[in-house]
């Protein structure tokens, strides 16, 4: 979610952007490997350009073309669910079934357009959402994906080869030594977090990189070794929901300013946030709409994302519903740019937990509740909280906090305070009869990369459903 006010604050013009010498080789070794990233990238700067009216018109060319391709080469497409749809809309979207992820996942084969693209790029999905699934991609549909995210940061001023701390788990050696990263995959020990603090204050790098929960940890551990202003100038964070108290953590300890994105590995970038705090829509590169259930939804309505793909003819993906929440807004954002702006991003639709009165609650809702926590001065030792739900009436708060571990006075201000703070949010979002027990740990295991706030019990998860 976007909690940032839109200012009137233009994106920064590509002629204004100088980029390093380390940058224009990255890019020319890309093209030599058949990855045009610089040309894609202009062309992306080209576009965003046109006038409004124009750049709508682009969009909709490219969406024809895209479906016009999918019903003539794709196998699931010519089945006769897709087959009886369609009938009633030759040409456009409108009569489109969703692709849900359960499908995506199982026919990955009647997927593949045919005759298959030639050197296909196979991505899988992480699986922290479940089972892990594949995307195809051409080589040009791959490289597309990074020069969005690339144009992204253009929209500040960051150039390719800007030096940058990365905190992720893709480690290539040769790849971070071109582009002058330094790459921290885990700050699981005093050693790293020194290593890491060290190189930001002597290298100095404009740009740090990574998801919301490595970068709000990084924060929180700054904070607690003294730190009162941010050590860079920029933080671009993805791969999980960015919550306004990470946001705040963030860019008071680490960044003075947190660039949030948007993207899923099926479908690549799909949102970057401008200059102004507005997340808009790559409508270059994807079509989105917002459905209630197998209906769209008119635009200002909360709903399903579901996104169809521009740009790769080896799996042309037409209305899948990626697993994520938002509204597409209705109004223009002050920066300038063409493309739609999404608003209220809330990931992963499906986490739906129970409370003990029967009714059903997303889980980001409890996660939102956080920051009352981690604005305490005394929780200032707590470094992350998971809720782990045993049943819709019993809650366990584990605790990252490897200064308290030790503490056995159960009257220890700290410990009260956290206690108590944690039992209201639990109850506050869940009903007054759920119970919280607490307990204190010096670690709490990432997946993938990535956080989780909360789990539930198999047969907690399996009596949820979504919300209508």
């Amino acid at each position: 979610m976007n909690d940032r006010q839109p200012v009137d604050r233009p994106v920064v013009p590509a002629d204004a952007v100088h980029t390093p010498l380390r940058g224009r080789i990255y890019a020319a070794l890309q093209k030599l490997r058949g990855h045009p990233l610089a040309d894609m990238v202009a062309q992306l700067r080209e576009w965003e350009r046109l006038p409004a009216d124009e750049f709508h018109r682009l969009h909709r060319q490219r969406l024809a073309a895209t479906l016009a391709h999918a019903r003539a080469t794709v196998p699931l497409y010519r089945t006769e669910r897709w087959q009886h749809a369609l009938a009633a809309s030759p040409d456009g979207l409108d009569a489109w079934p969703v692709l849900e992820q359960d499908t995506f996942r199982a026919e990955f084969d009647s997927l593949l357009a045919q005759p298959r693209a030639k050197r296909v790029v196979i991505r899988k999905t992480s699986g922290t959402t479940g089972q892990r699934a594949r995307i195809a991609l051409t080589r040009d549909a791959d490289t597309w994906g990074w020069a969005h995210r690339y144009r992204g940061l253009l929209w500040h001023g960051i150039p390719i080869g800007v030096r940058s701390l990365r905190l992720m788990q893709d480690r290539r050696p040769l790849r971070d030594r071109l582009l002058d990263q330094r790459n921290f995959p885990t700050l699981d020990s005093d050693e790293a977090v020194a290593e890491a603090i060290a190189y930001m204050r002597d290298a100095r790098p404009p740009l740090v990189a990574g998801t919301p929960s490595a970068m709000f940890l990084f924060a929180r551990l700054l904070r607690q070794r003294g730190q009162r202003q941010p050590l860079v100038t920029f933080a671009r964070v993805g791969g999980e929901q960015l919550f306004p108290f990470q946001r705040r953590e963030i860019e008071t300890y680490l960044a003075g300013r947190a660039i949030d994105s948007y993207g899923a590995t099926e479908t690549g970038a799909l949102a970057g946030e401008c200059p102004a705090g507005s997340m808009h829509v790559y409508a270059d590169h994807v079509h989105v709409e917002i459905f209630h259930g197998e209906t769209p939804a008119p635009v200002g309505a909360f709903g399903d994302i579901v996104v169809t793909v521009l740009n790769n003819p080896a799996m042309p993906l037409v209305r899948f519903r990626v697993g994520d929440l938002g509204r597409l807004s209705a109004a223009k954002c002050p920066c300038g740019l063409p493309q739609p702006v999404l608003l209220d991003l809330q990931a992963r639709s499906g986490d739906v937990l129970a409370a003990p009165d029967g009714s059903l609650h997303h889980a980001a809702g409890l996660v939102h509740r956080l920051g009352t926590l981690f604005e305490e001065p005394l929780a200032e030792p707590v470094r992350q909280v998971r809720f782990v739900q045993d049943d819709p009436g019993r809650w366990q708060a584990l605790v990252d906090a490897p200064q308290l571990v030790a503490v056995d006075d159960r009257f220890d201000p700290a410990r009260h305070l956290i206690e108590d703070r944690l039992a209201t949010i639990v109850r506050q979002e869940f009903g007054p009869s759920a119970s919280v027990n607490t307990r204190y740990v010096t670690s709490l295991p990432r997946e993938s990369g990535k956080f989780r706030y909360y789990r539930a019990a198999p047969s907690t998860r399996s009596a949820a459903q979504a919300p209508p």
